[in-house]
């Protein structure tokens, strides 16, 4: 659970972890969805290093379910880590809890490829994860030769 403030917070923690990487993006921002009242954001991060063909991208977006008059409780979130130079992805998503849980009985999956665009499987089981462990997970990788060992993961389908 979070306050308005809270989250203002939270949001601004993770811009700061990200420029202190020296990554650059616009200021992101806390949206209010005006038919639910729910909070989100959405904000893409570019990394330093190679440009060619594309600079890495850190994507982090969380949507936040009121709970209460001034609470929230995460309800979704999507962490992205694409590579460019090196044609590779690593995510973290919990979205489309009723499916997830009717199709596969959990409510969060992980992506990875080792060569980007083309998975060898589409959504492997993985445990909910928060956004500061997503990041200290994306740099764990982030131009380190080698692979990412997708093939140590368990895959959910094809």
């Amino acid at each position: 659970m979070a306050t308005l403030r809270e989250l203002q917070v939270h949001l601004g923690t993770l811009a700061t972890i990200l420029w202190n990487y020296g990554a650059s993006f616009p200021d992101p921002t806390l949206d209010r969805y005006a038919d639910t009242g729910n909070l989100g954001f959405v904000f893409t991060a570019e990394l330093p290093g190679s440009q060619q063909p594309r600079a890495a991208t850190v994507r982090m977006a969380e949507l936040w379910q009121r709970d209460g008059r001034d609470a929230y409780r995460r309800r979704e979130y999507a962490y992205d880590f694409v590579e460019h130079p090196l044609a590779r992805r690593r995510a973290f998503h919990g979205h489309d809890p009723d499916h997830f849980a009717r199709e596969f009985r959990v409510l969060v999956h992980e992506h990875c490829e080792e060569a980007l665009g083309r998975p060898t499987c589409q959504h492997y089981y993985g445990l909910p994860v928060d956004a500061h462990e997503a990041i200290r997970r994306f740099a764990s990788v982030w131009g380190q030769p080698g692979p990412l060992r997708c093939a140590d993961l368990q895959c959910m389908s094809s």
